[in-house]
């Protein structure tokens, strides 16, 4: 039987801007023999953030996404990819694009030649703590045009439409504007839309210039900027040595029965359904879990920062789930947005809630956290 994915489709983050793939192709900036050095001694620093990253793609996770500050972006991407590939889509670069000697921790999307443009996050540490610098998602991106300068693109609405060009700051930490243009009415009759320019990066017409330019001339100017962005090396996040925990330790993980050895265990089994499609999945508690809940999900909302929300009701419940005692359950699997459910208290006291779903990748089922 053919296994769908489970992804849910896209869900753009509330901000400012759109980024958009314009330009033509530019040459990917080489990694030398000194930035690789650089790489592997810098690893260790920003390890915790890499191993984040990991996770959120693994996952898709929106705790993961939120504990980690700059990972919105990637949340985003993930998403969209619906089943693709995300460790090959996603990559890193640690190399010091500020010139100050300590190298920064770059986050994008790959393209087919291990390299990107977009980039999702950018890091620098100082005294050996690692910091966010930049980030940016779909409706506020960045690309890169080399030498630690950046691309800004997108929209507020379809009245307002921002572009812009950035350096990092020579200590690593932060975005210094060179030119900032927006789009903005003239006056509050809305009739007329004004082109604006400044240098100080603020949506703000009090504080800029304006041009006295066609609409035309206007999106030239974005064109042209578009085709200076220059790509990225980057490694695929596949081929990262990740040290953190994985999906694997969570303290229930779920199998279809045919991938688990039976015999000899005594487990509990319930019916979700009767449906000709239906799979037997075997949920595990690596260590007990107490009030273990089977849940027929409907899909409430999707908040604009990516939260999902389900209404949930109860189908089956134990007391406690043991590693000694699995439950062997019947529920069909199909669509992309998830029907059935989990929840449990944890070992910590809390109360977690996660959607079963099959993985795009590889067929294999996930609990995806909600």
């Amino acid at each position: 039987m053919k296994r769908k994915s489970a992804f849910l489709g896209v869900c753009l983050m509330a901000g400012m801007l759109m980024i958009s793939g314009c330009g033509a192709k530019e040459e990917s900036i080489e990694t030398s023999v000194a930035d690789m050095a650089e790489e592997g001694e810098h690893t260790e620093i920003y390890r915790d953030i890499l191993d984040g990253f990991y996770t959120l793609i693994v996952t898709g996770s929106e705790d993961t996404a939120a504990a980690l500050e700059g990972g919105e972006g990637v949340l985003e991407a993930v998403r969209a990819m619906e089943g693709e590939n995300a460790l090959e889509r996603i990559g890193y670069s640690i190399t010091d694009i500020s010139g100050d000697g300590i190298p920064e921790l770059l986050v994008g999307a790959m393209e087919d030649n291990h390299s990107g443009k977009e980039i999702y996050a950018v890091y620098t540490c100082r005294k050996d703590i690692p910091s966010c610098t930049f980030s940016g998602w779909g409706r506020s991106g960045y690309t890169s045009m080399g030498d630690g300068r950046f691309f800004y693109q997108g929209s507020n609405g379809a009245m307002y439409a921002i572009f812009a060009t950035y350096a990092i700051s020579p200590d690593g930490t932060s975005l210094i504007c060179e030119d900032y243009y927006f789009t903005y009415e003239k006056d509050e009759s809305f009739s007329e839309i004004g082109f604006y320019h400044n240098t100080s990066g603020a949506w703000e017409k009090d504080v800029s210039e304006e041009l006295d330019l066609s609409e035309e001339e206007f999106w030239q100017i974005q064109e042209d900027l578009a085709k200076q962005t220059k790509s990225v090396a980057l490694t695929p996040f596949s081929a990262y040595g990740f040290t953190g925990s994985s999906m694997a330790e969570l303290p229930v993980t779920a199998l279809f029965a045919s991938d688990v050895e039976m015999d000899g265990l005594a487990w509990e089994e319930f019916l979700a359904d009767r449906e000709e499609a239906q799979e037997k999945i075997v949920f595990m508690a690596q260590s007990t879990v107490k009030d273990f809940q089977v849940l027929s999900l409907s899909l409430e909302n999707v908040e604009e920062n990516g939260r999902v929300t389900f209404s949930t009701e109860k189908l089956y419940a134990l007391e406690e789930l043991t590693p000694e005692r699995p439950l062997l359950a019947g529920m069909t699997i199909h669509g992309t947005i998830p029907q059935y459910g989990i929840s449990y208290v944890d070992s910590n006291g809390e109360k977690r809630n996660f959607a079963v779903e099959i993985s795009g990748m590889d067929g294999s089922l996930i609990l995806q956290e909600f």
